[in-house]
């Protein structure tokens, strides 16, 4: 494929080009792509039927066989679509885009969800989760701050800015992009299927990889702040350090600091927080950390200045962080010991380290409305709760001790058999990679074989001792033993229940936020507290998806959900909206209810999920449907209105 010119279009390829294209493709997303060619989906009765079978070696269901009938039935459509010149495709009935759906993974999609359905396969660039605003109807002089210019607070610009409605960002940081920013330490990228982690708004179909590096998702948003013209709305080193709400005037008093240490204090009708759960670092709390001579940092804060070269090097952590940078600084150390607490199931992901081929990249753009199938066919495949069903309880369970029903104790085998097969015959390895816990209990970490083959090198080491202490020369395990190390990296996660911190928010009645909360942090729906006007949160309290599409769905249904809370309000001359304590009660009694239910939720089961209460404050313990359901529009009966 290295002589053929993917830069030509479809009306310019050869034959044998097209057959190469189309050897790269997604069959059940190019089956549903030619009904645009047809005006109908009469291909479907070709005898091809798609079947997703979750963590098969063949995902779509289809028999090798099979997808050759699909492909060649798709050169001779499309070859006569390339002779004609490419006219422009009929727009489909609805009944024929129904049909597809359908058809893409076997499944019959339930009628109450089609319309989340249709919303997320935005066939024709609709975008239903844009809430429209009458031009008008905003108040004079009304204003909304958004803290934080990660992938929610561009979010929450693009969509105020949508609407006519006047806002700023402020980020204490010295750029755009939120953890995107952030972390850059070697191997990081993201871990949801990169077609879907993109905003609804501003679709991307060219990602070099199917789960892209730091680098291409920082350059994305970026991209999509200049296509919105949002850099002038973004202040930047600005960090917010409090918020005073005044009843009487309705409005937010904030007080921020620029880069130089000024103060300033500005008023606003309404807040975002988007500020997300994953920015804090946390560091363990071991005895002596602060006196190793050597160096030593967080790979949140990657210290790029240290050349790992010849190096002795401790990583503290074996989660999704290490498992991505583990691999990518290994063959420079000299002795790579990692430090693991707790063993993380590995989910295998062949194609996590993949590249797109010109030739993927080539029928995203050239084969009508593809992109658009083959991202609902992640959705519809992966997105829509993945393996969340396996991650459920089933009452009166009584096998296996770390399993929470027969599906997690089958996946269970499953992901057991994976890393028994990956480690090789090496019983002590494997032993030591098998979480003592059931899957879903804690994160789980995509894997394509990467991680057991770094840690099979002869100069890389395993270590589940406990860690005693850290000393000047290194780290001490439980058995005396003195490990010396040049360098210690702690890939220890996030102080991801600290929301907000450390922001002084005060609401009504001199009521602090994080007084109210006392480190169990609540919101109604992850969005909105009692006694906090007019505030919401963006990826707040447990609103964080553990299986499925990416966060940017969430946060899409959210902001669709704060922007209806302002309609109501300029609608109807309302001046603040508080949600009512009751309401925020009963709703997180159900969610607690529901994460006990859950395999994260069992009380045999320590994780960053939970604070320091043992309650689960980040994770949303439902399924897509019923985010979306419940987030579409804001009931007025939930609020007191002034």
């Amino acid at each position: 494929m290295t002589n053929m010119d993917w830069s030509l279009s479809l009306k310019d390829v050869s034959d044998k080009q097209l057959r190469i294209a189309l050897s790269q493709t997604n069959v059940p997303a190019l089956l549903a792509s030619l009904s645009h060619l047809d005006g109908s989906s009469r291909q479907f009765r070709a005898g091809i039927t798609p079947r997703v079978v979750q963590l098969a070696e063949e995902e779509d269901g289809l028999s090798e066989e099979e997808r050759v009938t699909a492909r060649a039935l798709a050169f001779d459509r499309l070859q006569a679509y390339r002779n004609a010149s490419c006219p422009d495709p009929e727009k489909l009935s609805d009944a024929s885009v129904e049909e597809a759906m359908h058809f893409i993974t076997g499944e019959k999609i339930p009628a109450e969800q089609m319309a989340m359905m249709s919303e997320e396969l935005n066939l024709y660039g609709e975008d239903r989760r844009r809430l429209n605003i009458e031009a008008g109807s905003v108040p004079q002089e009304y204003r909304v701050l958004v803290i934080g210019s990660g992938m929610s607070g561009i979010l929450a610009a693009v969509r105020l800015k949508e609407a006519g409605i006047p806002f700023d960002v402020v980020d204490k940081n010295p750029e755009i992009g939120g953890t995107w920013f952030l972390n850059t330490y070697p191997g990081c990228q993201v871990d949801s299927a990169n077609h879907l982690y993109n905003y609804i708004f501003a679709p991307e179909s060219q990602w070099p990889g199917h789960f892209s590096g730091q680098p291409e998702l920082l350059d994305y948003f970026l991209r999509v702040v200049e296509e919105f013209g949002l850099r002038d709305d973004i202040q930047l080193e600005t960090e917010v350090l409090s918020a005073l709400w005044h009843e009487k005037t309705a409005e937010w008093e904030v007080c921020s600091r620029n880069s130089e240490g000024k103060k300033s204090t500005s008023r606003y009708d309404s807040i975002v927080s988007a500020c997300g759960q994953l920015n804090l670092p946390a560091f363990p709390d071991i005895p002596g950390r602060d006196s190793f001579a050597g160096i030593a940092f967080h790979s949140a804060r990657w210290n790029h200045g240290s050349d790992l070269s010849g190096k002795r090097v401790a990583v503290i952590g074996t989660g999704c962080s290490a498992v991505q940078f583990v691999p990518e600084i290994a063959d420079k150390t000299a002795k790579l010991q990692v430090f693991q607490r707790s063993a993380p199931w590995l989910l295998p992901a062949e194609e996590y380290h993949l590249t797109m081929t010109e030739a993927e990249l080539w029928c995203f753009r050239n084969i009508p409305f593809y992109a658009r199938w083959y991202r609902f066919y992640l959705f519809r495949s992966r997105g829509v709760d993945g393996l969340l069903p396996f991650f459920f309880t089933q009452k009166n369970w009584n096998g296996h001790s770390h399993s929470v029903s027969a599906d997690n104790a089958a996946l269970r085998d499953a992901l057991v058999e994976s890393i028994r097969e990956q480690a090789g015959g090496d019983e002590a390895l494997a032993a030591a990679l098998i979480p003592d816990y059931p899957p879903g209990g804690k994160r789980p970490v995509l894997d394509d074989g990467q991680w057991i083959d770094t840690l099979k090198k002869p100069h890389v080491t395993l270590q589940s001792q406990p860690i005693l202490a850290i000393e000047a020369e290194g780290i001490r395990t439980e058995d005396g033993a003195l490990h010396n190390f040049d360098v210690v990296i702690y890939a220890t996660g996030f102080k991801a229940d600290h929301f907000l911190q450390p922001i002084k928010m005060t609401g009504r009645d001199g009521r602090e936020l994080h007084d109210t909360w006392k480190g169990n942090p609540q919101a109604y729906l992850g969005i909105t507290v009692p006694g906090f006007p007019n505030f919401y949160c963006l990826y707040g309290p447990n609103t964080n998806i553990v299986t499925g599409s990416s966060i940017i769905f969430g946060s899409e249904c959210e902001m669709r959900y704060i922007m209806g809370c302002l309609k109501f309000q300029f609608e109807n001359g309302v001046k603040a909206l508080e949600v009512r304590e009751d309401r925020c009660r009963d709703y997180n009694v159900l969610i607690d209810t529901r994460s006990r239910e859950c395999a994260w939720g069992s009380e045999h089961v320590d994780s960053w999920y939970k604070n320091a209460e043992g309650r689960v404050s980040q994770n949303w313990p439902g399924t897509h449907w019923e985010w979306w359901q419940q987030t579409r529009t804001p009931d007025p009966g939930d609020f007191h209105i002034v």
